[in-house]
């Protein structure tokens, strides 16, 4: 974290220096104005040198410049014009603001700050026959005062002069003072620096420290994660993101763990049957076992691969934009329509207000004809699947119910663990893949799956919750939301 403490450091001087600036900026800004003045005081003067003096007076106010012609027995004043003593327009806008609030400085008069003409060293260059510039501020040192003199044939002489009025002046003037405020500045600055590496710094150092002995010890401590600031904010974050990752880790543990069990009785089956081929005296028997274990792998790993690539594809997938009662009720009737299922009665019951639902179309289909299919293979007296659809809390809530035996209490907590099936008798075996499948789109959803506790007459019942729902249910224009259908095909 040193260039983090650099940079604060860095900040920290850029603050102090900054008045600096600000007194180098006047310092040039003025010095600037005096040099454009001094050019348009000379220019002036020329040309008033060769007109009457009478006619100095509109002159000088059309160049803002206040003409006088000196000499032994006094002087001609062709009056100080008011726009010889100027502001710029952002100045100007900044003195009358301050002016507003009582801290203004308003323009000094010309005539009262530059009168005295005794001992004006500008005047008696001139007289010698040299011309010569001259700036001086007034009293107040508020205003900038800039003349020219030059000599005029009569031996008198001609001095041209303005002024200017710049807010960035009282820089200059209290440059003494800055310079203690600086001083000041300094202290508490390298104070604050302190102060803010011990705030910021130092955490993100513990952070980067605990992300490096990462999973020996937690990525962030109790006093990193109870902060409310941002740096509790990223210690959270960087909390949760471990938590996820591990949580990763351990599944993918567990899947190695599930599939190396899954493989191991097929895998056994084929040993013993390859021992016994050189023996066998019914080789199309060991021929069978072989097949029947081979299918079963076959069946296992397509099941697997469908399920990294449905995880895979969760993650970018498009979500479309559904009418959910209607849509889920098409899906109801690919079973209804189908004759394997006949005599099956395939119910929804949608609460009013579903409305629009956002999911990815052909993953929730997949789950939800999992756990139809699971229904399915139950056996039931009634032959009935039920599947309930409505609005709890902000979210979707979908439930599939059969009318079979139900789930043990032994078989509970194992339903939705990989490669677990328990099929009635009769039933082909599954890969045991399909609550996981479920589990997996739910959750993508932001959502989650659950076995409900079993109700008298009903059998097993998962409730999938989520994903979540507008605040108002808009259906689409195409498809009303059914309240409820059944049918037998």
């Amino acid at each position: 974290m040193r260039s983090a403490r650099v940079a604060i450091a860095a900040a920290a001087l850029v603050l102090v220096l900054m008045p600096f600036a600000l007194l180098l900026v006047a310092w040039l800004y003025e010095g600037a104005i005096i040099t454009s003045y001094e050019h348009a005081l000379q220019r002036t003067a020329h040309e008033a040198a060769h007109k009457p003096v009478g006619e100095w007076r509109a002159l000088g106010e059309r160049e803002g410049v206040w003409l006088r012609r000196v000499h032994a027995s006094g002087v001609d004043d062709a009056g100080a014009p008011p726009n010889a003593v100027s502001s710029s327009e952002i100045g100007g806008f900044v003195e009358s603001v301050a002016q507003w609030v009582g801290a203004g400085t308003p323009l000094e008069s010309l005539r009262d700050i530059d009168a005295p003409l005794a001992g004006r060293a500008e005047l008696e260059s001139a007289r010698r026959g040299t011309p010569m510039w001259a700036s001086r501020a007034s009293e107040s040192g508020q205003t900038m005062v800039v003349s020219y003199a030059e000599a005029l044939p009569d031996g008198s002489v001609l001095l041209a002069t303005r002024a200017t009025h710049r807010g960035v002046r009282q820089l200059l003037l209290a440059r003494r003072q800055l310079m203690k405020l600086v001083l000041y500045q300094t202290f508490f600055a390298f104070i604050a620096a302190l102060l803010l590496g011990r705030w910021l710094v130092k955490p993100l150092e513990r952070l980067t420290g605990r992300a490096l002995v990462y999973p020996v010890h937690a990525i962030a401590d109790p006093s990193l994660l109870a902060r409310r600031d941002e740096v509790g904010q990223l210690a959270r974050a960087f909390d949760a993101l471990t938590r996820s990752l591990e949580d990763r880790r351990r599944q993918t543990v567990d899947l190695a763990a599930d599939i190396a069990h899954e493989f191991k009785n097929p895998l056994a089956t084929i040993a013993t049957a390859a021992e016994l081929a050189a023996t066998t005296k019914n080789p199309e028997a060991l021929s069978g076992v072989v097949t029947t274990a081979v299918e079963r792998l076959r069946r296992t790993t397509d099941a697997l691969l469908n399920l990294v690539r449905l995880e895979s594809a969760l993650v970018d997938a498009p979500r479309d934009a559904l009418d959910y009662a209607a849509w889920v009720d098409a899906l109801l009737d690919t079973y209804r329509s189908d004759p394997q299922h006949e005599g099956w009665r395939f119910e929804l019951e949608a609460s009013p207000g579903i409305g629009t639902v956002h999911v990815a179309a052909e993953a929730w289909a997949s789950m939800l004809r999992n756990l139809v299919d699971n229904a399915r293979v139950q056996p039931s007296a009634s032959k009935r699947v039920r599947v309930r659809v409505r609005r709890e809390g902000g979210q979707l809530v979908t439930e599939v119910t059969d009318f079979g035996p139900g789930v043990s209490e032994g078989n509970r907590a194992k339903v939705f663990e990989r490669f677990f099936t328990a099929r009635p008798e009769g039933v082909e075996r599954g890969t045991g893949l399909g609550l996981a499948i479920v589990r997996t789109v739910a959750e993508a959803h932001g959502g989650s799956v659950e076995l409900l506790p079993a109700l008298s007459g009903e059998g097993a019942t998962f409730r999938v919750v989520g994903p979540e729902l507008p605040r108002s249910a808009t259906p689409l224009p195409h498809a009303v939301p059914p309240q409820s259908s059944g049918g037998a095909a």
